[in-house]
């Protein structure tokens, strides 16, 4: 079974903010297979469909949902943004599909969304996989740089992607980054090319986005911290504050992979991601039978 599809969402708040935003108007979700659930939270200025490739991996054996997060690819946009509203989006979404508990993983920014649900909501996890992000506070410069391109990139001058590419080569000069700046941009009804990502809500956002996650008790919680060996963002003590709030963590580092390690390389992140799902949903299992 495979379908893309739009979920809307209850209205109820999540118990750890009074300040969160009105109902979710619409959250685009990929969904396809058969199995355990397994959601999976794409990064800043991504989407879902930037895991497919592995998703098409894993649908022989589980369920796998790839959902677009506010303000990026086809889902809503929002001004309101926060980790605990991340975090209230996936649970309430949940509660409308009927999902009891999935196995939850989120690289970069959808590692922090999806730790700081596991801090709201631990019971309605199976396991907590976090891809190349630590719970720490990150300087987004970088990130900032990009979304000023894009911004000031003047779609109505292109004719063409190639055009695209061009007004952003001098930028964005890194060729990967460019492409994955540019999945970014689709044709409207008329065939003139539009942004897809909320770019003037993300561009007040992105100190949110870098921010530091409340600290909370250590959980009882299957987890997998995997990092990219050539990224900076998970340091050693990183890995020792990661394990600290998730005392039964497991840590793996896929060499030759920079920050965006399904990416670079998915044959190699598969069998580890593989393994920790098998092994925690027949533990759910037994527990369901015991």
């Amino acid at each position: 079974m495979e379908s893309p599809s739009s979920s809307p969402a209850p209205s109820s708040p999540a118990p750890s903010s009074s300040a969160l935003s009105p109902p979710v108007p619409v959250w685009h979700v990929w969904e396809s297979g058969q199995g355990p659930n397994v959601v999976i939270l794409h990064g800043v200025f991504g989407s879902g469909d930037n895991w497919l490739t592995l998703a098409r991996q894993l649908e022989h054996r589980y369920r796998v949902f790839l959902p677009d997060q506010r303000n990026h690819g086809k889902s809503f946009h929002s001004d309101d943004f926060g980790y605990d509203l991340l975090a209230e989006d996936l649970r309430q979404w949940m509660d409308r599909m009927g999902l009891d508990k999935i196995h939850l993983v989120g690289h970069s920014m959808g590692g922090k969304a999806a730790m700081r649900f596991a801090a709201l909501y631990p019971k309605r996890l199976f396991s907590l996989t976090v891809v190349d992000i630590a719970p720490k506070a990150y300087a987004l410069d970088h990130h900032a740089k990009m979304l000023a391109a894009m911004q000031n990139l003047d779609l109505s001058a292109c004719q063409s992607r190639g055009d695209l590419d061009a007004a952003l080569r001098d930028d964005i000069p890194e060729l990967s980054t460019r492409m994955f700046v540019l999945k970014n941009i689709e044709r409207d009804e008329q065939g003139r090319f539009r942004w897809r990502i909320a770019l003037g809500p993300l561009s007040l956002s992105l100190s949110s986005i870098g921010s530091a996650l409340p600290t909370h008790p250590p959980l009882d919680l299957p987890a997998l911290l995997v990092r990219g060996e050539k990224s900076n963002y998970v340091t050693d003590d990183d890995w020792q504050a990661f394990h600290e709030r998730f005392p039964h963590a497991e840590f793996h580092t896929v060499l030759g992979a920079g920050h965006w390690v399904h990416a670079d390389a998915p044959d190699v992140l598969l069998p580890i991601l593989v393994q920790f799902l098998d092994q925690h949903s027949a533990q759910s299992l037994d527990q369901h039978s015991a």
